[in-house]
């Protein structure tokens, strides 16, 4: 951090030097305003870029790593070992430094409070794009943002200058003090390089610059306005952040007004800049070698594989030949390829039940390999290998534990965790069930781990553990008839034939098979599940492996979530394509694509991204309509169709999932305004009156009811009078209601009917619909108030 940041000062003192030299000295004030600003863009990018240089290729040797080391190397990943570490200044030396910024801060913002309360003190007046501020204080006229303040007495008479007027009016319009405030901000935050000072004023002279060209040319007289810049330098102002007549640089403003640039002149020096950038990007551009490895290839003929000599097999079953292998074998590999082959290779071993054995080899050396960083950015190997559950006891010696304590050989794990050696002097041989001793390559060693050896030791307590973990877990390598044994599916044999290299022989080794383990007794959320076809797959996060786990009837299933999406998706796709557009389908067809579309966003959302890398999202097949309602009726448009009528009927966004009880009230005040500009209901079936000490089961005379009920929703076109059957209407409210129907003017009765929802079986209906309804079929009749003052008339009917 700190070469980059010395880096990064240097490139913009450069490129600040070369604009004093070069670029000042001509009228391209505008360019130069830019210029200023990305150099401090480019000065932070410019040690970002990295070069790659071509270094002489290492020659090394690359032992082969047999399944009895993967094993031992699997049980038993290296963990660092504890020390005292020296105390850390750096972080010291961050609070100092951070402290410091904090200060500048408060500063900051106390200046800023104090320019905005001026704004809101004093009185204002609008002229052209700025707003005039109006103070008691004898100051010179300055801006801040699209304010210019000046002093009241000389503004009310009339002793300001127009050229001061246009001078501070260009500071407004062409929003100078975004350029000091952008500034401010590196200031406290890079507060320890002082060439941001110096940039401040190389910008702040640049929008002097920029006034004072836009005064001449608007007013035509340079003789005037230099007299007048004369008169006033001797004024001072001592408003912070504010672009003002500061005449400290009255002698250079005064030579540039009077400077003439050619065209040409100004068009080289512009197009200098840009081998300029190309030269600093090369010159503080950080340099990595690309390390080539020579790896020599060395023959082991007859060595044995998985602890199962050569010499037992027969030559029918496995044959190994080390034919003329005397090449090498060159590998362009630098560090990202690695880490992104590994990245490849553990996707995979997540996604597969099987991994062959050559990718297992590559990835452990390469996870040894890697420093610590390395390994924080990747996920560990280890987690995705199950140890072998057919160990067999192997008892330490008393010499052993002797030997192994020698720490500058020997690293030692005791129960797959680091330990130091001195440690084995409180145990006894008798306290192992199992150990594991290996030849540490010197490629393979890190700075943690430097020794020679490396030794796995389990104590009784754990390799019985271990070894109870997983009786499920089998995992068979049959050299004779080359079979593996699958747990997790029906223990039938299958042969795996996998053709050799040379298309006519085949090798037991090609395919190693890792088997993830099966949890006893899976448990799982029963709300989290994605549903394909109706049936619902339950999954559940194994935090240490990060592979999702898919239950059916409560058994483990193997399910392609990546394979399913895209088959549910060419279904989804179809049903789509076929007869009309979604939002003219009907009926069953469209309850199919809900379902189909439902279906595949669950799995969307389920999917890791990786996963979300293979499959498109899945469009909603709506587009390119717009839902639309109005009077709980539900209609489609296009976007483009749109009418600003239409537009009122968008309903307003949903609060979001973090927002603060504000945020949710104006939300939810929204959404009512909505409801009643549109007149939507959104169908929801009020709630059901509370029940009194009685039963409240309405009974009307069937032959009266679509009299009864028509009275309430229907204006007569000839004014007669109205009679209303009471008959079997027991409760005091709805005779109340229903009497004071009987009153009501003609006004009032259509004001009234626009207040009244009619529901049948919980659903709302139109007043048309009541005349459809058979009288006998009615079961009962309720009339409600609402709390909005609305009125609702439920009917249910005997059969729903």
């Amino acid at each position: 951090m700190i070469i980059y940041l010395l880096k990064s000062a240097t490139c913009l003192a450069l490129l600040l030097g070369f604009y004093h030299l070069i670029l000042e000295k001509e009228k391209m004030h505008n360019f130069n305003r830019f210029f200023l600003l990305g150099s401090i863009l480019f000065s932070f990018l410019a040690p970002l870029y990295t070069i790659y240089t071509e270094a002489k290729p290492i020659l090394e040797d690359e032992s082969p790593i047999l399944l009895d080391s993967i094993q031992n190397t699997i049980d038993f990943a290296p963990i660092e070992i504890v020390a005292e570490e020296p105390i850390n200044y750096t972080n010291y030396n961050l609070i100092c430094y951070l402290f410091i910024s904090l200060i500048l801060l408060v500063r900051f913002a106390r200046n800023l409070f104090k320019i905005i309360s001026k704004i809101h003190t004093y009185k204002k007046i609008k002229y052209g794009n700025a707003v005039l501020v109006l103070v008691n204080d004898d100051i010179l006229p300055h801006t801040f943002w699209n304010y210019i303040f000046i002093n009241k007495k000389q503004y009310e008479h009339n002793e300001i200058e127009d050229e001061l007027f246009t001078h501070e009016l260009t500071h407004a319009t062409q929003k100078h003090t975004a350029d000091v405030l952008i500034l401010e901000l590196f200031q406290i935050a890079f507060w320890i390089n002082p060439l941001f000072i110096f940039l401040k004023k190389a910008i702040q002279i640049n929008h002097e610059f920029l006034a004072d060209e836009s005064v001449i040319t608007q007013h035509k007289n340079t003789f005037q306005y230099q007299h007048l810049l004369l008169n006033k330098a001797a004024w001072k102002n001592e408003y912070y952040l504010a672009s003002n007549l500061n005449y400290l640089v009255t002698k250079k403003r005064l030579k540039m007004m009077t400077t003439t640039s050619s065209p040409t002149k100004i068009l080289l020096k512009k197009l200098a800049i840009a081998p300029l950038l190309v030269a600093f990007t090369f010159l503080f551009a950080q340099r990595v070698e690309a390390q080539e490895k020579i790896i020599e290839v060395k023959q082991y003929i007859d060595s044995p594989v998985n602890n199962i000599p050569i010499e037992n097999v027969s030559s029918e079953d496995i044959r190994i030949k080390i034919k003329d292998i005397n090449k090498l074998k060159i590998s362009y590999l630098d560090k990202d390829t690695i880490i992104e082959k590994y990245k490849v290779l553990i996707e995979k071993a997540k996604n597969s039940e099987i991994i062959k054995q050559k990718d297992v080899i590559w990835m452990t050396t390469a996870y040894r390999n890697m420093s610590d960083e390395e390994r924080n950015s990747v996920e560990n190997i280890f987690h995705y290998i199950v140890a072998d559950a057919s160990l067999s006891k192997r008892k330490v010696s008393e010499n052993q534990l002797k030997k192994w304590q020698n720490k500058s050989e020997y690293a030692i794990w005791i129960d797959g965790k680091s330990k130091e050696n001195s440690i084995l002097k409180k145990y006894k041989e008798s306290d192992f069930s199992y150990y594991s001793e290996s030849f540490v390559h010197k490629n393979a060693r890190s700075k943690n781990f430097p020794q020679n050896y490396q030794v796995s030791i389990y104590t009784n307590k754990y390799f019985k553990e271990l070894v109870n973990k997983n009786t499920k877990i089998k995992e068979l390598i049959k050299p004779k008839s080359q079979e593996v044994k699958d747990v997790l599916q029906e223990p039938k044999k299958k042969k795996y034939n996998v053709p050799s290299s040379n298309g006519s022989k085949q090798s037991l080794l090609n395919n190693l098979k890792l088997i993830n383990k099966v949890q006893k007794d899976p448990k799982f959320n029963k709300g989290w599940f994605i549903t394909i076809d109706n049936q619902k797959y339950y999954y559940t996060f194994d935090k240490n492996e990060r592979i999702a786990r898919y239950y059916k009837n409560g058994k483990f299933v193997n399910l392609d979530i990546v394979k399913e999406y895209k088959k549910k998706q060419l279904i989804f796709k179809k049903l789509q394509a076929s007869g009309k557009h979604y939002v003219f389908k009907k009926g069953k067809e469209k309850e199919t694509i809900d379902r189909e579309f439902s279906d595949l966003g669950g799995m969307y959302f389920r999917m890791s991204r990786a996963d979300k890398n293979k499959v498109s999202r899945p469009i909603n097949p709506l587009r390119p309509y717009i839902r639309l309602m109005k009077n709980d009726v539900v209609f489609y448009k296009l976007r483009k169709d749109l009418t600003a009528e239409d537009k009122l009927l968008l309903p307003p966004p949903p609060p979001p999932h973090n927002a603060s009880d504000e945020e949710k009230l104006r939300a939810k005040m929204e959404r009512e305004a909505w409801k009643k500009r549109t007149g939507n209901t959104l169908n929801q079936i009020p709630p059901a009156p509370k029940k009194a000490k009685k039963k409240r089961k309405q009974k009307v005379d069937q032959n009266n009811v679509a009299k009864s009920l028509k009275v309430k929703d229907t204006i007569p076109k000839k004014k007669k009078e109205t009679k209303i059957t009471l008959k079997n209407i027991d409760t005091l409210e709805e005779k109340s209601f229903i009497l004071a129907l009987q009153n009501l003017t003609e006004e009032e009765k259509k004001k009234n009917r626009e207040k009244v929802t009619y529901y049948l079986n919980g659903k709302v209906i139109n007043q048309k619909d009541i005349n459809k309804i058979k009288p006998n079929t009615i079961k009962s009749t309720s009339v409600n108030r609402e709390k909005d003052g609305s009125k609702s008339v439920k009917i249910v009917t005997k059969t729903i």
